[in-house]
């Protein structure tokens, strides 16, 4: 290939780059208007008898520093487990909400509204009032994958 066309197509690839680097998911990115709402049935369909392998503490580069593992029962059982520790606990649908009780006193529980792009789900935890011009805070406490599923959606969680 001739070198005055190089110098372009090195241009284009860093521009490429760079721009796949700056569009990597934090939790400060809000994914709602690209999501798809999971609500009543749907969530039972996309948790009952499954397991999600998931991160938390997404740094604004869109790197994931915590990453856990859930099973979720048919009966309402959940298996939780993180950093070798395994938390056993409930888990219903409540008002269009995923909930979680751990049996350990120290595991927080709580509320989530569940969101969908690809094969990815995004946790908005319902303690924060839902608005559409939410700015400058996390939007998602956490994101998941079934267990075993490369994640479709930006920057892998794995």
């Amino acid at each position: 290939m001739p070198r005055k066309f190089l110098k372009p197509i090195i241009a284009i690839s860093l521009t490429l780059s760079f721009s796949s680097v700056s569009a990597a998911q934090s939790q400060k990115t809000d994914i709602r208007p690209d999501a798809n709402r999971l609500m009543g049935e749907s969530l039972r369909t996309a948790f009952s008898g499954r397991t999600h392998s998931g991160a938390y503490n997404f740094t604004e580069k869109g790197q994931p520093t915590r990453f856990y593992e859930e099973s979720h029962g048919v009966d309402g059982r959940i298996s939780y487990s993180e950093n070798g520790r395994k938390d056993p606990g409930t888990w219903l649908i409540m008002k269009d909400t995923l909930c979680y009780l751990y049996d350990a006193s120290d595991m927080p529980g709580g509320c989530f509204r569940v969101y969908r792009v690809e094969n990815c789900y995004y946790f908005y935890s319902d303690r924060m009032i839902e608005r559409q011009d939410e700015l400058d805070r996390d939007y998602w406490t956490a994101r998941s994958v079934h267990k075993g599923e490369q994640p479709q959606c930006e920057a892998s969680i794995s």
